[in-house]
C-alpha cells in the first residue's frame, strides 16, 4: 500500500528539518521528573515539526499561537495529539505525531512539556 501525498511530502520535510536541527536551546529544561521525560519524548517525536511549524504546527516559542491553545485546555490538546486533527487554516496534526508506537501517556507527556514550554514563554514575554 503507498503512502498518501502528504505522508510522503511531510516525510520529506521531516529530513529537512531534522538535518537543520542543530540547537535545542529555546526547549528549556522545565523542572520535574513528569516534564523532563516529556521534553526528551517531545524532542524525539514532536520537535521537528513544532520546532519549525511544518504543516502549521504551532511553534512554543510564538506566544501568539499558543496562548489560544492553552485556553482550550489540556484534554483538547490530548485528544488532537493522539487522535489527530485537521485544523482550519489546513493545519495537521496526525495521530501520535506520526508514531505509532508512542503510548496515551507518552503522547500526553509530550504535550504536558509542550504546553509547559509555551506557558514559560508567555510568562517571559509579559515580564
Amino acid at each position: 500500500m503507498r503512502a498518501p501525498a502528504c505522508y510522503l511530502l511531510a516525510a520529506d520535510l521531516l529530513v529537512t528539518a531534522s538535518a537543520a536541527s542543530a540547537d535545542n536551546s529555546a526547549y528549556v529544561e522545565l523542572q520535574g521528573p513528569e516534564l523532563m521525560q516529556g521534553r526528551i519524548l517531545w524532542l524525539a517525536n514532536c520537535e521537528t515539526c513544532h520546532g519549525y511549524g511544518i504543516a502549521g504546527a504551532p511553534i512554543p516559542m510564538q506566544t501568539s499561537e499558543w496562548a489560544p491553545r492553552l485556553e482550550q485546555g489540556k484534554s483538547v490538546l490530548y485528544d488532537h495529539a493522539i487522535n489527530g486533527f485537521f485544523g482550519p487554516d489546513d493545519s495537521m496534526m496526525p495521530e501520535r505525531g506520526g508514531n505509532p508506537d508512542l503510548t496515551d501517556e507518552e503522547v500526553m507527556s509530550a504535550v504536558d512539556y509542550m504546553a509547559a514550554l509555551a506557558a514559560y514563554y508567555i510568562q517571559l514575554e509579559r515580564k
